[in-house]
């Protein structure tokens, strides 16, 4: 009997395992698909960084009648060594004759003489776009761009931009390529002899393993993005997770044999039945005990570790796990320094409970969060995550209030996704702001509004989930209303006003999570 429990268990255990490691990798192939479209972005911005001088040379050229000093005048700041073009041209063209009328920077690497160049220059007289070539000559690489206007088909800009000899590109700590490998190519192929930049040793390519792809328009060529994950972009934990339930599994199921083993031969005095009975009821409720502090132990992981520290601002929260249920929950918060000036904070509630509630959770705590650090409003993230959760397809909806703060002014503009609106505490006295309540998130694409917002000195906003006020058989009315009021009582830190307000609302039995997110400014 105990071999049969013992090997149902571990079936079981591979079984929870095996799954919980099928949806870690799952959910990183998501985030991976994420960050590449946004680095993807990143690149898309880079060309037209690249575009606009060549662009605004070429409707001086136009303006001037090929004017040959504004054109040197304007190149000038965008021409030279350690700048965004080695070298630059303009070119006239008469009838099938090109001349170049001006030249700036080092020596071009395609030579105006050559037929390759003529070919090239003629070549961007019929395009919509501006055309791209690869010059690669004695180990250097260039880029050269050519843009002009097909309405107006008189002067050419030409330009080459330098690709370090390694190809390799640095990586900024906060750039949209931190945790990714990455290798860029010009063309639709991956071929080494098409390779522009990467963050690897060449001798370390084509990448490998889990990898996307983005494909981006360049001018009449394209770019083709290849990453890979440096580590493991939703954290440790996932990745952790299969080993957890594995040894935990192992463990429970080796504990629940031996019980068995041990109520099978104590099963036949009569007198011990009942002793063995309640130990193994007090055994299995401290296995249940011990699931319930792992099932919060994963859940507190998954939320920041502490908030940030952020002059003018003082930040507080709380999470509260419900009383009933085992598995982790989809209630969360984030706070975040966008930069100097402004801030962004989240709080929201994934609808259900268990690992895959968990993982929604965790994929759009990242999403919002890596889309608040590019700088979108409110109502813009909302959008873009809509489109992230399908509650067909994952199970879930998640409810979200977003906000962007300004230090200095101390307005805030918030857009929200079908939660609870937040309450502004001013003293003695608390109201909640009215925000335009949109669709919750997964439910279906749509649009959000925004409502901003100026708080006085001394003044704090408090974000929370339903955990906090509802209650089984009670109106909800009565305890926004029971809210309203904890949050008035005098504290001397905004984090005992969260103590006292969590065990004012807070009951025994409650079957919700709870999250509190609170802010004030200092002065």
């Amino acid at each position: 009997m105990a071999l049969l429990v013992g090997g149902i268990g571990l079936v079981v255990t591979l079984l929870v395992s095996w799954t919980a490691w099928t949806l870690n990798r799952h959910n990183e192939h998501r985030l991976l698909e994420v960050q590449t479209r946004q680095a993807g972005a990143v690149i898309d911005s880079t060309i037209l960084d690249l575009r606009d001088p060549l662009d605004t040379a070429l409707q001086i050229a136009t303006a001037t009648g090929g004017n040959t000093a504004q054109f040197a005048r304007f190149m000038s700041s965008s021409t030279g060594t350690g700048r965004l073009f080695v070298s630059a041209s303009l070119w006239e063209a008469s009838g099938s004759s090109l001349r170049p009328l001006s030249s700036l920077g080092s020596p071009s690497e395609l030579p105006s003489s050559s037929s390759a160049a003529q070919a090239f220059i003629a070549l961007s007289l019929r395009s919509k776009t501006f055309v791209v070539t690869d010059i690669q000559k004695d180990g250097l690489q260039r880029i050269g761009y050519a843009i002009a206007d097909p309405k107006n088909p008189t002067f050419v800009v030409y330009a080459e931009r330098a690709i370090p000899a390694d190809r390799r590109v640095p990586v900024e700590s906060d750039s949209a390529f931190a945790d990714l490998n990455y290798a860029t190519y010009l063309g639709p192929t991956t071929r080494p002899s098409d390779l522009a930049t990467t963050d690897l040793p060449v001798n370390e390519l084509p990448i490998s393993g889990d990898t996307s792809k983005e494909v981006i328009p360049f001018g009449n060529a394209t770019l083709t993005l290849v990453a890979a994950p440096r580590g493991e972009l939703g954290g440790a934990l996932g990745a952790n997770l299969p080993w957890i339930f594995l040894v935990a599994g192992v463990v429970l199921t080796m504990a629940t044999a031996a019980a068995t083993e041990q109520l099978v031969r104590r099963g036949r005095l009569a007198e011990e039945d009942a002793q063995t009975i309640a130990g193994l009821y007090d055994r299995l409720d401290g296995l249940y005990a011990e699931q319930r502090s792992i099932a919060e132990t994963l859940q507190r992981a998954l939320l920041p570790q502490s908030n940030p520290s952020i002059p003018k601002l003082e930040i507080a929260s709380r999470y509260l796990a419900g009383a009933d249920g085992v598995d982790v929950g989809g209630d969360w918060y984030s706070l975040i320094p966008v930069n100097e000036r402004r801030f962004a904070f989240a709080v929201g509630d994934v609808s259900g409970r268990g690992i895959s509630a968990a993982t929604v959770m965790a994929r759009l705590r990242f999403t919002i969060r890596a889309y608040l650090v590019e700088g979108h409003p409110p109502d813009v993230v909302l959008a873009m995550c809509a489109r992230q959760v399908d509650v067909g397809s994952d199970g879930h909806f998640a409810t979200v209030l977003v906000g962007v703060a300004d230090l200095e002014s101390r307005q805030i503009t918030l857009a929200n996704a079908g939660h609870m609106n937040p309450l502004i505490v001013s003293g003695a006295t608390s109201e909640y702001l009215v925000t335009p309540v949109g669709l919750p998130l997964g439910v279906t694409a749509g649009t959000y509004e925004t409502t901003t917002v100026r708080l006085d000195p001394g003044s704090a906003l408090v974000a929370y989930t339903d955990g906090l006020v509802e209650r089984r058989s009670e109106n909800i009315e009565v305890g926004l209303a029971r809210l309203a009021q904890a949050v008035t009582a005098p504290c001397a830190s905004l984090d005992d006003l969260l103590t006292t307000v969590v065990a004012q609302m807070a009951h025994n039995g409650a079957e919700d999570d709870i999250a509190v997110l609170a802010f004030r400014w200092t002065e």
